[in-house]
């Protein structure tokens, strides 16, 4: 990543519980980014399918990722969505924030997608009726690039929707002035005005690559013959990194201790 700009941090009021609700362009990646930006744990919802290796639930819930099953994975795994937003619920009275992805599946898109009845709807619900005052935040997340290395990214965060501005007597009525109103919320948001990243940002993204480029190259070959075909190339990308790189500086500082 080059250049990260953000919008909006005005809006939020971070001494409350926050529902991040925000676009899905990246997959894991999109994750990352919003744990870059707070200082407090994002608990972000992820695809059910992911956790199906018991190795890879327990690495995916130590960086506080949480399962939502969607209908496509399976009908007997939808009851397992209640154990997740009962967690989440709990998150909210314990003031943490939580993100998830309104429009239900995760697609390079530009535009914003239909989104679900469900989820996004039904955790303010249950979190306003019974007394918690979680902001439920409008996110979009614009890359330049979803393939190449180096990319400028642009965070927009809208003004929260509030729980006084819904009729909270009845779940189906109030789940569909909800979702109507957080879809016009977000629409607004997406911005492909992508700022120049500056000579000295270059300058350090350029002598970043010149000492990592071994590591970069491998990396990028293995995950581009892997994965170069599916919306998780950038993610699985910056894993493999973050597992890696420590070795690598390893190694590279033992090889320079011999050569010096």
């Amino acid at each position: 990543m080059k250049r990260l700009d953000i919008t909006g941090l005005e809006n939020i009021d971070r001494s409350k519980p926050i529902l991040f609700a925000s676009t899905h362009a990246n997959s894991f990646y999109d994750a990352i980014i919003l744990h870059l930006v707070f200082k407090r744990y994002v608990y972000a919802l992820a695809r059910g399918d992911a956790f199906k290796k018991p190795i890879v639930a327990k690495i995916l819930s130590c960086i506080h990722m949480l399962p939502v099953w969607r209908i496509t994975e399976g009908r007997s795994n939808m009851a397992k969505n209640a154990k997740t937003f009962d967690h989440c619920n709990e998150l909210f009275k314990q003031n943490k924030q939580v993100l998830i992805y309104p429009e239900g599946i995760c697609k390079n898109q530009t535009s914003l997608l239909p989104l679900k009845k469900r989820g996004t709807a039904a955790m303010a619900f249950r979190a306003w009726n019974e007394g918690t005052d979680v902001q439920v935040v409008p996110v979009v997340l614009t890359y330049d690039s979803f393939k190449k290395f180096g990319k400028r990214i642009n965070l927009n965060f809208g003004k929260p929707l509030q729980k006084e501005s819904f009729d909270l007597s009845e779940e189906i009525s109030f789940s569909k002035d909800f979702t109507a109103t957080l879809a016009e919320k977000m629409k607004p948001l997406f911005s492909f005005d992508f700022k120049p990243v500056g000579f000295w940002r270059n300058v350090l993204h350029y002598f970043g690559w010149l000492i990592n480029f071994p590591l970069y190259l491998a990396i990028d070959a293995f995950v581009k013959k892997k994965f170069g075909k599916t919306i998780f190339s950038d993610s699985i990308w910056f894993g493999v990194m973050y597992l890696t790189y420590p070795l690598y500086l390893l190694l590279l500082i033992f090889g320079l201790t011999r050569l010096f």
